[in-house]
Formats: structure tokens, C-alpha cells, sequence
């Protein structure tokens, strides 16, 4: 009797299922990871989207609450205008590294029941430092010695920032200035407020906020 021929696997196959099972797994892999990317990406724009969406209530609330009360500084020196913005130094507590973009004083902050030692006012500056837009507020609207400040970062991450202030209309068009209070005794606030946004590789983003009553 003969015997039967013996049947098996090749090694040739054996080594092209092998590259074949690797590029199931490389692909896998790979797919994978974009998955895990891609929502990292999108919780991150989700992270920036709300942090986008509260500091804009924030300083609307603000802008919109203007009042026309002047300040003291530390030395007890009276400012001669109540809302500024765009200077480099204009607050007694500015640094060489920040730049003050808006300084206000507004109403209503709410103390209920007078439990506070303090006035419903509020001074208020954004300040741009260190790549981040800060809102500082002081605890007590006249500054003094050693004043305590509450200060909350609205944006970071920022390669620059700077603030225009509309004036009015000219032929239509609208009026813009790098600075306030602008050349011709204008003691009023302008009528908005624009916050240009730079981050590094994305477009430039400009928010627009508008002035209470008070506003030119």
C-alpha cells in the first residue's frame, strides 16, 4: 500500500499571511490613533470655544455697565478720565511686560444686604501679559497701598493683543483709534470696543463690544 501524500503550509505562505496579518494590525493602528487625535483636537476647540463664549459675557457685562466715576491712585491722585484704554502704562500697577488695554470703572456689582465693606462699583482692567488677556479687578474701587486685586485669565496662548475704540463715522465709514482717550478733550467713552486676538499660525480674532449708555 502506498502512502498518503503528506498536506501542509507552506513557508512562503506562512511569511505572506504574516506581512498580510502586519498591515491589517499597521492600519488598525494608525486608524486608531487618528481617532484618538481627532478628539483630543476637538475637546481642545471645545476647551477654546468656552473659554471664548464666557470671557465674552464677562466683558459685554462689563462694557455695558460703564459709569462715569473716576478713580485714585495709590498716592491719592484723582485720574482725570474714567475709562482709557490702549496705553502702555496707565495704571499705577502696570509692569514693564503688560499692557493695559481697557480701564473702567463700572456699576452694578452686587453686594447684597451691604455684607461687604465696599460700594455695588467696581474698578476693572484688561491687561495683556505674558500672552494672556487678564481681567483685574480691585477689591475696593480707590486704590490704596498694598491693595488686594482679583485678577482671572480670559485667553492665553495669545502671540498679541491690542484694543480699538470706535469714535464715530467719516464718510460712512467707521472711525477707529489705537488709544483713549483720543486728541480733542473727548472725556467720554467711545461708542465700542474691538479686542484683536493674534495666535500664532491661526487667523487674527477681533471681538466687538459695544458701551453702555455713557458711550460717545
Amino acid at each position: 500500500m502506498r502512502a498518503e501524500s503528506q498536506k501542509g503550509v507552506t513557508l512562503p505562505e506562512v511569511l505572506i499571511s504574516l506581512l498580510i496579518f502586519a498591515l491589517i494590525a499597521s492600519a488598525s493602528v494608525y486608524a486608531l490613533r487618528l481617532g484618538v487625535d481627532s478628539r483630543e483636537q476637538l475637546s481642545a476647540a471645545d476647551d477654546q470655544l468656552k473659554k471664548l463664549q464666557i470671557a465674552r459675557i464677562l466683558i459685554k457685562e462689563d462694557l455695558a455697565q460703564v459709569v462715569a466715576r473716576p478713580v485714585r491712585d495709590e498716592f491719592g491722585g484723582r485720574s482725570p478720565v474714567y475709562f482709557a484704554g490702549g496705553q502702555t502704562s496707565f495704571a499705577s500697577r502696570a509692569e514693564d511686560d503688560e499692557k493695559i488695554l481697557v480701564s473702567f470703572t463700572r456699576g452694578g456689582w452686587l453686594n447684597a444686604r451691604a455684607a461687604a465693606p465696599r460700594s455695588a462699583l467696581q474698578h476693572v482692567d484688561y491687561v495683556f501679559k505674558g500672552g494672556a488677556i487678564i481681567r483685574r479687578a480691585r477689591i475696593y474701587l480707590d486704590e490704596a497701598p498694598n491693595a488686594e486685586f482679583v485678577e482671572r485669565v480670559l485667553f492665553d496662548g495669545l502671540t498679541g493683543a491690542s484694543a480699538q475704540f470706535l469714535i464715530g463715522e467719516i464718510r460712512g465709514e467707521l472711525d477707529w483709534a489705537d488709544a483713549w482717550p483720543v486728541s480733542g478733550g473727548v472725556q467720554r467713552p467711545p461708542r465700542a470696543v474691538a479686542l484683536v486676538l493674534e495666535q500664532g499660525g491661526t487667523e487674527t480674532l477681533r471681538q466687538l463690544f459695544w458701551i453702555g449708555d455713557l458711550g460717545a
